[in-house]
């Protein structure tokens, strides 16, 4: 055990990223038994810890610069409010409790997805960074420097933001960080009371997106059997974590490239126009293949999927290890990231968006999803501080 612990305190992005690979095949093999998993593990999975590894041994001349601004967490205190309220104000109304009036599942549905429909597109990415990166990682700085009514401020604001527009995940980019934070530092009643407001918000928001669950209709497909409400929301969040993503990998697996061929660099817009093909994005166009009641009731979604699905999406089998050459550079970036700034802040800030590989592509995450961002603040925050609260 001992052993373990000190691996994983010299690998921390190691063994979290193994932990997230090992969920996806849960779902993988309940789903689709062996019959991808076999050449996952050799083509994806073995050359990510062989690279990995022999990168490890090596010193790689990776210089990271230092800049460190004062006072940074006013800043972005001040430019997180501002995005705030210009959305809120854009959208004239608060979708949370519009959603909250709905008396039919599609009718949320739709509130849900205009929260951020429609939005041009300097506000949409603002709102998005602000969340997933401003907002944590200014609670945090304020929690580090002990200024703790700045810190409830902003993180209270921060999840209510996530609650407002309907989005689950928004309450956990800013409070997931500030519980990993806590617990690390063994703040444990901090991290209990933490995990409660966030649970206890989780339950509101999926209430709020489900109004089937507080006296409305499920108008989109007809249920087999009522169930008790508490069941119906512990049944989902396990599925959900459990095995949806590796069911969802599983059905790319299957689809691609029998239903959909092989991208070949269509997904990717700019390539597209250059080459005049029309630009693909499979998240979207898979979708009618693995839920086809639902596209026929008019339902259009999404079905994000593991990170190197997308390189398997455009190569084939040959795009996994490539994949995980990417992935092993990038880990010893982060290693180095870990080691040259404030440890357990750096990690706080780092271990959800790296959890959402399962769901997310790494290059998505890094540029429009806030891990980029998340990043160069780390680079100008003042590094080796006390990581004590």
């Amino acid at each position: 055990m001992k052993q373990l612990i000190a691996f994983a305190k010299e690998h921390p992005y190691l063994t979290s990223y193994l932990f997230v690979f090992g969920l996806l095949q849960i779902g993988l093999l309940s789903t689709s038994g062996l019959r991808y998993a076999p050449a996952l593990w050799l083509l994806f999975l073995v050359p990510f810890l062989v690279f990995y590894f022999f990168w490890n041994t090596r010193q790689i001349p990776i210089t990271l610069p230092k800049v460190a601004l004062k006072n940074i967490e006013w800043y972005l205190f001040a430019f997180a409010i501002l995005v705030l309220l210009l959305h809120l104000f854009w959208l004239g109304k608060i979708p949370f409790l519009e959603a909250w009036q709905a008396t039919k599942l599609s009718e949320a549905n739709v509130i849900r997805k205009m929260s951020s429909a429609g939005l041009p597109k300097w506000l949409h990415y603002s709102s998005t960074w602000s969340v997933r990166a401003i907002l944590p990682t200014t609670a945090l700085l304020l929690l580090i420097r002990k200024k703790y009514i700045g810190f409830i401020f902003i993180f209270g604001i921060g999840c209510l933001y996530g609650l407002a527009l309907l989005q689950k995940s928004l309450v956990f980019w800013v409070g997931f960080p500030v519980l990993v934070y806590f617990f690390l530092n063994r703040k444990w009643w901090a991290g209990i009371l933490t995990t409660a407001v966030m649970g206890f918000l989780f339950v509101v928001a999926i209430f709020a997106n489900n109004p089937q669950l507080h006296g409305g209709q499920h108008d989109l497909k007809p249920t087999l059997k009522k169930q008790d409400r508490a069941n119906v929301v512990s049944e989902g969040i396990l599925k959900r974590i459990f095995i949806v993503p590796g069911k969802t990998m599983s059905m790319w697996f299957a689809h691609v490239p029998k239903d959909k061929p092989y991208l070949f660099g269509r997904d990717f817009g700019p390539y597209a126009k250059l080459t005049g093909q029309q630009s693909a994005d499979y998240n979207l166009e898979l979708y009618p293949l693995f839920y086809p009641d639902y596209a026929q009731q008019g339902i259009q979604g999404s079905v994000n999927t593991a990170h190197f699905m997308r390189a398997y999406a455009n190569f084939g089998w040959w795009g996994l290890p490539v994949s995980a050459l990417f992935l092993a550079f990038f880990f010893q970036f982060l290693n180095i990231l870990h080691r040259k700034t404030d440890a357990i802040l750096a990690f706080s800030l780092q271990i959800f968006p790296l959890l959402l590989l399962s769901s997310g592509s790494l290059l998505t995450l890094l540029f429009s999803g806030g891990w980029g961002l998340i990043l160069l603040l780390l680079l100008s925050s003042p590094t080796k501080e006390s990581s004590h609260v």
